[in-house]
């Protein structure tokens, strides 16, 4: 049976497993980062678009194609990207003080669009950033529903997924939970923008897995899957925090989800990203065969 989600045609299968390079990017070029996935099991990647891995800007036509060669050689199938943003990119937020800054956020995710058109990723995340002391929240949001405006009519031309991402309260306080997400949806009114949910920001912000999941409905496209202790805003391998993973699989499977899960790493310390990863791919895979019997 063939289904049709957000423009893009595919097989309806059950739950599948990606992995994203952002864990290493402290540590490991993205080139590296990709082939050490692989060897670890993953059969599909997700990319970090910012530096030093796949930053817009940084690399060329010719540096592009090379990625995208090296992913088809390992036998990888490219899930999507994860954006530079929040704690993770001061610099990139639609509602700064400086023109100039929300000039350079919204090129940013431009060009992320025509990268992930251009290398065939479905879908990145939105992250709304950070709003400063002396920015209202109405004004704030503001601004960011008139860049998000642009970039939907850019997405839409290009066939790309902009995947609401809602975050850790430190990091912006435009959009917590996923009823903020849908909010922003209804006003967008675009087939090309869904929910991204993040198990480890959730798990801080507003720990309510199962009920956001059903809430999300058809809305989620896409889960970012990594654990935590509810406290430190970090993600750890999956199942060695507190996230209720076999409650966030069921209700992945009421909804009838058949998108993928993309486990993620961030730790302030150094940490040991190859068992991060490899650990949280051992859990899912034994949650996932559970799940089906």
């Amino acid at each position: 049976m063939q289904t049709d989600v957000g423009g893009f045609r595919h097989l309806k299968m059950a739950i599948k497993i990606s992995c994203c390079t952002l864990g290493y990017a402290r540590t490991a070029t993205l080139e590296d980062s990709i082939r050490r996935i692989a060897a670890i099991g993953y059969e599909a990647v997700d990319l970090f678009t910012g530096a030093p891995h796949l930053w817009p800007s940084d690399y060329s036509q010719a540096d592009r194609k090379a990625v995208s060669a090296l992913i088809d050689k390992l036998g990888l199938k490219l899930t999507g990207f994860a954006v530079a943003g929040g704690l993770l990119g001061l610099q990139y937020s639609f509602s700064a003080h400086r023109e100039g800054l929300r000039k350079v956020t919204l090129q940013y995710y431009k060009d992320n669009i025509e990268l992930a058109h251009e290398l065939g990723a479905p879908l990145f995340n939105i992250l709304t950033g950070n709003v400063l002391y002396g920015t209202s929240r109405e004004g704030a949001r503001k601004l960011t529903m008139e860049a998000l405006e642009e970039l939907v009519v850019l997405a839409e031309k290009r066939k790309v997924i902009l995947g609401l991402h809602p975050q850790y309260i430190a990091e912006s306080p435009l959009m917590l939970n996923v009823d903020d997400a849908l909010e922003m949806i209804k006003e967008l009114k675009s087939k090309m923008v869904k929910i991204i949910y993040d198990t480890a920001q959730q798990n801080i912000t507003y720990r309510n897995f199962a009920d956001d999941i059903r809430k999300a409905g058809s809305n989620l496209c896409y889960v970012h899957g990594a654990d935590n202790d509810g406290i430190r805003w970090t993600h750890e391998a999956i199942g060695k925090g507190t996230v209720d993973w076999d409650g966030i699989v069921r209700a992945l499977k009421e909804i009838n989800y058949d998108g993928y899960i993309c486990t993620q790493s961030w730790s302030e310390e150094p940490n040991d990203v190859d068992t991060v990863m490899r650990d949280s791919k051992t859990y899912l895979d034994g949650l996932l065969k559970s799940a089906q019997k």
